[in-house]
């Protein structure tokens, strides 16, 4: 009987990311020293090692899963499904006990039913495995792996998912909130904004305190998902000196040190409760600070700042007229913060209107599949001697 193979020591590596958001994550991956290429369908593929695995799991801020890219063939039936898949040498990617759980979607192609592909596709799997192995009966007692087809146009895109569940799961939000926003687009809309480590910060409807947190973990260079497993940690033929390295490396380039202030408002108690509890189990709860605080009271000794926020949007948490009103109050307490940038993203299109101020650019994003506008408000520029 043969042994498990070691993964290929050359692998392509597929990122993907939210629609909008695929030049922030480009160039999070050049800052990691990986080749530029183009964002397809909002996946970025590119050629890497093990160790890329591990360093995109931990270190990318903006994006959903790291994939490892196994084929792509054309297929229209289900017997080219069959034979494309059977032809993979699986053995480089999957151990004799594998637990293989097979999903995905089909997009413009005439293989549309998504059960019978799953079941194709696993089937044709486990024929190539037992063959190799020699074995009747594929047991599946071992770890996870997570096999993703993408059908679209007719061409087949096989995927090995290294990260699991989407890495906005960080390991610090353990409880939800009214209208969560994810991490991975928090992180995107800081990114995408002036904010900067040494430069005041606030959110003025901070909810369960995410964008800051988020924020605070950008200013000290703490790697976003160095709190949360992945799935390549529990594979046996995935080398675990991978994701040690990656992890030490993220440790050694912590900036703990720095002093930043940032802060979070939000007019309900139990939010500003929950923002706290979230940053004492991101271990922020000495560098943020979370207060019940209306809109209309926004004010800041900082001449100059930076406010990244996703304000309600009149659907969820306020009605459409309290959110206008949100939007009002935020516009005159703007204009006493002349130094200070704003950057809100919202679905509600009388923003610009009820806020009293056109944005200097904008640009579309989705929220929860929900379409959006990220709009931009540059304050005045700081010049040197304009530091407190």
């Amino acid at each position: 009987m043969k042994s498990n193979l070691p993964f290929p020591e050359k692998l392509d590596i597929t990122v993907t990311c939210a629609s909008g958001v695929e030049k922030v994550t480009k160039t999070e991956l050049e800052r990691l020293g990986y080749p530029s290429a183009p964002a397809v369908n909002g996946s970025i593929t590119f050629s890497g090692d093990k160790s890329a695995v591990a360093r995109c799991n931990i270190n990318l801020r903006t994006a959903d899963r790291v994939y490892i890219k196994i084929a792509q063939f054309p297929a229209q039936t289900f017997d080219e499904l069959y034979d494309g898949v059977y032809q993979i040498p699986w053995q480089n990617y999957l151990p004799k006990d594998a637990k293989i759980l097979v999903n995905g979607k089909s997009v413009k192609s005439k293989l549309f039913a998504l059960s019978a592909c799953q079941s194709i596709i696993k089937k044709a799997i486990i024929k190539g495995l037992s063959r190799y192995y020699g074995i009747s009966l594929f047991p599946e007692t071992g770890s996870l792996y997570q096999v993703e087809f993408w059908v679209f146009k007719d061409e087949v895109t096989l995927l090995l998912n290294t990260s699991g569940t989407g890495l906005h799961k960080r390991g610090y939000r353990d409880l939800v909130g009214i209208a969560p926003i994810k991490e991975t687009l928090a992180s995107a809309l800081l990114l995408m904004s002036d904010f900067y480590y040494n430069r005041p910060f606030i959110d003025p409807f901070c909810g369960s305190g995410t964008i800051v947190i988020e924020g605070a973990k950008i200013a000290l260079n703490i790697a976003p998902n160095i709190l949360r497993d992945f799935d390549f940690r529990h594979w046996t033929n995935f080398d675990k000196k991978y994701y040690t390295q990656a992890y030490e490396q993220a440790k050694d380039n912590e900036k703990l040190d720095r002093q930043i202030d940032f802060s979070g408002y939000d007019i309900d108690q139990k939010a500003i409760k929950l923002a706290r509890h979230h940053a004492v189990l991101a271990g922020l709860d000495k560098k943020v600070r979370f207060e019940r605080r209306e809109v209309k009271d926004l004010t800041s000794e900082s001449a100059f700042g930076t406010i990244v926020t996703n304000p309600p949007y009149g659907e969820r948490v306020y009605d459409i007229k309290q959110a206008k009103q949100c939007y009002k109050e935020l516009g005159e307490a703007l204009k006493k913060m002349q130094g200070w940038s704003l950057f809100a993203i919202t679905s509600a299109k009388s923003f610009e209107r009820y806020l009293g101020k056109r944005a200097d650019r904008e640009r579309k994003l989705y929220n929860s599949n929900k379409e959006c506008r990220y709009y931009y408000y540059y304050g005045q520029k700081e010049k040197p001697n304009d530091r407190r």
